[in-house]
């Protein structure tokens, strides 16, 4: 099984890179596209999640309300920028995207499947607590379900 997901320590340089953990580096090649996260986050897709990210938007059959549209464009589609891997594996990170996103020198990323999420570590944090509750719930759930048994 390949796990497409994880999360890493990283930081920020003095010139807003962050630099990516090897282990994500090998998915995360060639055309890569960086907006804001859907929280307070900066996201980097490869070009395949990207152009799935614009269909879905457009496509009608995705159910979406006018809102959630507009919300959709107005944080994620309207910040789309390209950036790529420098040599050794940092990705600089738009000025607007770290300002709003918080990031400081000490980061997370997260990988899922074609996604990176660049999370300050402190922002991070504040989004556990506050949304705690939530997982907590979600987990307690699945746990009753029996989904970690292997029979």
């Amino acid at each position: 099984m390949e796990l497409k997901t994880g999360i890493e320590k990283s930081t920020l340089d003095d010139k807003g890179r962050v630099s990516i953990p090897i282990r994500f580096r090998e998915h995360f090649q060639g055309k890569l596209f960086i907006s804001l996260g859907s929280e307070n986050c900066a996201m980097i897709m490869t070009e395949a999640a990207c152009e799935h990210l614009l269909q879905a938007e457009k496509n009608p059959e995705n159910q979406l309300e006018q809102t959630e549209r507009e919300a959709l464009e107005f944080r994620i589609i309207n910040t789309i920028d390209e950036v790529e891997l420098d040599k050794i594996g940092r990705i600089a990170i738009p000025s607007v995207i770290r300002e709003i996103a918080n990031l400081t020198r000490d980061c997370l990323v997260m990988r899922k499947e074609s996604r990176l999420f660049i999370w300050d570590k402190d922002t991070y944090k504040a989004y556990l607590a506050e949304t705690n509750p939530l997982h907590r719930s979600a987990m307690n759930k699945l746990s009753s379900k029996d989904i970690f048994r292997v029979d």
